[in-house]
């Protein structure tokens, strides 16, 4: 049976590509009518502006400043809903410059700049081939969480599109470049944070030291941005995801079922573990795996998740693609994406057991031959570093 499914090449990026043009199809004419309408208002976007404006208006110490970031909010037009700003400051940094546009005009821009992202991660990552490479566009555009988080202007495709860029550079003798670029998961750290530190246990110590420096120097950056005050603030907003109100970051991360209290601690320790000795086992290979692992433990260890962020199930998927896919991850793999497509209906418990199944299958000496499902492009020496 799995040599027949093996057989049909073509047929299944085919299949592939049909399904995808026809989920595209589904949010365009189904998903995002809704939002269109209230396409600015609802956009998260809104939030990144607003703490932008505060930051140049009134100083970077009051980037926290949650009355400030309610009137910067609210100066952008009727019917805009204030929330708090909660990102690391470099998301507002990297909003800075669209100031010089009215708002309308910069959420265009913004949007574009997603969309690029995502085309640029599918085309340094993708498996590659005549129609396969189209599937797999296709395929990540149309997911729903995908799609989503283009519609309301989450920043996920920025940290998708580092990793991609760092696995690039690491394949192509470029290290320290690759650190540099890894270092804007800053952006949202809880998507990759564990990427760097898999790729240490691996080997890749140049890239991880790149990376530390890196986010050490925007760290200072930030701090001396802030000052006491500002990072006061900063700490207050961040209790405040402590509170019930924050109920719904937590709806499809294990804290959901979980809870904030010890066994949560126990399970992350848990989850980091096995997510450093699966970098570790595959250590004499490329990144492509230990990577794919960083990601995965990422979004099991935080407590903080939108259904939006599993955009980086697909970066995960694909670089395991990369690297040989055994016949039982491929069959986790669209499993999975068929519950990432569902994930408003099945919530989260399924999706989290299949998230800790492929980091068990990452972990796990495989008994069978490695490279079943390699993708056309994969290199299995490990480039200098």
């Amino acid at each position: 049976m799995v040599a027949y499914f093996r057989t049909r090449r073509q047929v299944w990026p085919a299949a592939g590509l049909l399904v995808g043009v026809i989920l595209i199809g589904f949010d365009l004419v189904v998903a995002a009518p809704p939002y269109v309408s209230q396409y600015a208002v609802r956009n998260d976007f809104r939030l990144a502006y607003a703490a932008a404006t505060v930051g140049i208006q009134s100083g970077y110490g009051h980037l926290y400043d949650l009355a400030a970031q309610k009137l910067a909010i609210e100066a952008l037009g009727a019917g805009f809903n204030p929330q708090p700003f909660i990102s690391p400051p470099p998301l507002a940094w990297l909003a800075t410059p669209l100031l010089v546009l009215p708002f309308q005009a910069a959420l265009v821009i913004w949007t574009a700049l997603l969309l690029a992202a995502l085309a640029w991660t599918w085309f340094l990552l993708a498996p590659a081939g005549r129609i396969t490479k189209p599937a797999h566009l296709a395929l990540l555009l149309g997911v729903f969480p995908v799609a989503f988080g283009v519609m309301v202007g989450q920043p996920g495709a920025w940290v998708a599109a580092a990793v991609a860029t760092a696995w690039w550079l690491t394949r192509h003798d470029r290290p320290v470049w690759a650190g540099v670029a890894l270092s804007l998961i800053v952006l949202k750290p809880q998507l990759a944070l564990l990427v760097p530190l898999c790729l240490l246990v691996s080997g890749h110590a140049r890239t991880f030291g790149a990376w530390l420096v890196a986010t050490l120097f925007i760290g200072l950056v930030a701090l001396a941005l802030l000052g006491p005050e500002g990072l006061a603030r900063y700490r207050d907003v961040l209790a405040q995801t402590q509170t019930p109100a924050w109920d719904i970051t937590r709806r499809y991360s294990i804290s959901g079922p979980l809870g904030l209290g010890p066994i949560l601690t126990v399970t992350q320790v848990a989850v980091v573990a096995l997510a450093l000795l699966a970098a570790w086992r595959r250590r004499r290979g490329g990144p492509e795996l230990p990577m794919a692992a960083g990601i995965v433990g990422s979004l099991l260890a935080t407590p903080y998740l939108g259904f939006q962020d599993f955009l980086m199930l697909i970066v995960a998927g694909w670089l395991v693609l990369r690297a040989g896919a055994t016949t039982w991850q491929v069959a986790l793999l669209v499993v999975g994406y068929a519950l990432l497509q569902l994930s408003q209906v099945v919530l989260s418990i399924p999706i989290l057991l299949a998230e800790a199944a492929l980091l068990v299958s990452l972990a796990w000496p495989s008994a069978e031959t490695p490279g079943a499902f390699r993708t056309s492009g994969a290199k299995r020496a490990l480039p200098t570093r």
